[in-house]
C-alpha cells in the first residue's frame, strides 16, 4: 500500500507537467474593449459572479479589471469612466502551450483568480483564461479515468488467476534498478524446469527483460503479468504513464527518449520495443497520455504451433 500510494502521488505530479494549460482552459473569454464603461464591467461581473474580466482590444489583451477596480470607481465616482483610464496594465499571462504546473506556481504565488491565457510567447492574442478551478476540475478527471482503468485491470487479473494457474505477477517501481530482472530470471528458470527449448527461453527472457526496462525508466512504475500455457507464454504489461505519444516512432530502432542520467547508466538504447517485437510471435502496443502504455507478447512453446506463426511472418 505505500508504494502505491506513493505511484500515486508521483503520478498527480507527473500529469501537473504533462498537462497544457490549453487542455483546461475556458475559450469562451467574457471581455471587454478599453472604450467600455466601468459600469458596464461592473454589471457584468454581478451578473456572471467574476472576480476580474480582461481587456481586450482587436483580439489582443490591454489590460484587465478587478473587483477592487470596481469598488475603487465607486469610491470615486468614476464607475461611468471608460475601463482604459482604471484597467491594470501589464497583465500577468501565460502561452496555451505552457503546463499547468507553471499556472498554479502563479496562483501560488501571486493569488490570481485568473490568468489569460495567450497563443505563444510573445504574443498579445488571447486564446482563453485559466483558473486554479480549471486545473484541478481536470485533474481529478484525469486521475479518476487513471483509477478506472487500474481497477478494472486489477479485475480482470484477479479473475484471470482464478480461471487458471501458471499465473505469475510482478510489481515494477520506477527507477528501481534494484530489481530489474527479476521478472525474467524468474520466469526463464520456471520455463527451463518444464524444459522448454533453450531458445525459446531466450526470447521470451529478453521480452521480459526489456518490458522490466521500459516500465522502470520510462514510466511511473506499473506491472508485468506472464501466464504460462501448455502451447504458448503470454507476457503483458501496463504501466502508469505517461504514455508514448508516437508508438510508431518509438518502434524505430534506437529511437529514445531516455534523459542523460538513464544514457549514463547504460540503458536506454532505443531498442528495447524492437527486440520485445523481434522475439515475440505476436506482439501488440496501444499507449494514452491518461492512462499509460499496455503491450502483450505470445511466444509460442510448442514447435508444431510456433512452425505456421513464422511462415505467415
Amino acid at each position: 500500500m505505500p508504494e502505491l500510494k506513493e505511484r500515486q502521488i508521483r503520478l498527480v505530479h507527473e500529469l501537473m507537467y504533462q498537462i497544457k494549460v490549453h487542455q483546461v482552459m475556458n475559450r469562451n473569454v467574457v471581455s471587454f474593449p478599453s472604450t467600455a464603461t466601468m459600469r458596464e464591467v461592473q454589471m457584468c461581473m454581478k451578473q456572471k459572479k467574476f472576480s476580474g474580466v480582461p481587456i481586450v482590444d482587436n483580439g489582443n489583451i490591454s489590460g484587465i479589471i478587478s473587483i477592487d477596480d470596481i469598488i475603487t470607481a465607486f469610491d470615486h465616482g468614476h464607475i461611468d469612466d471608460q475601463v482604459g483610464n482604471h484597467m491594470t496594465r501589464g497583465v500577468m499571462t501565460i502561452p496555451q502551450n505552457y503546463s499547468v504546473i507553471t499556472a498554479t506556481n502563479i496562483f501560488k504565488k501571486y493569488h490570481y483568480g485568473r490568468i489569460p491565457v495567450i497563443k505563444t510567447q510573445g504574443s498579445q492574442e488571447i486564446v482563453g483564461i485559466v483558473t486554479y478551478g480549471d486545473i484541478l476540475s481536470h485533474l481529478l478527471m484525469q486521475v479518476n479515468a487513471i483509477a478506472e482503468h487500474f481497477e478494472t485491470m486489477e479485475t480482470i487479473s484477479k479473475r484471470s488467476d482464478q480461471a487458471q494457474g501458471n499465473i505469475y505477477r510482478f510489481e515494477i517501481v520506477q527507477d528501481n534498478f534494484d530489481l530489474a530482472g527479476v521478472a525474467s530470471t524468474t520466469i526463464k528458470k520456471h520455463l527451463q524446469d518444464r524444459c522448454i527449448m533453450p531458445e525459446i527461453v531466450r526470447r521470451i527472457a529478453i521480452i521480459c527483460y526489456e518490458a522490466e526496462m521500459n516500465v522502470i525508466i520510462h514510466s511511473l512504475g506499473g506491472y508485468m503479468e506472464i501466464q504460462i500455457q501448455d502451447d504458448k507464454v503470454r507476457i503483458f504489461v501496463a504501466d502508469e504513464g505517461p504514455g508514448i505519444p508516437d508508438i510508431e516512432k518509438a518502434m524505430e530502432p534506437g529511437f529514445t527518449t531516455a534523459n542523460e542520467k538513464i544514457r549514463a547508466l547504460g540503458f536506454g538504447a532505443g531498442l528495447g520495443l524492437p527486440n520485445m517485437k523481434n522475439c515475440a510471435d505476436k506482439f501488440s502496443i496501444k499507449s494514452s497520455m491518461e492512462t499509460g502504455t499496455e503491450l502483450e507478447a505470445i511466444v509460442y512453446t510448442s514447435p508444431q504451433v510456433q512452425e505456421p506463426e513464422k511462415k505467415k511472418a
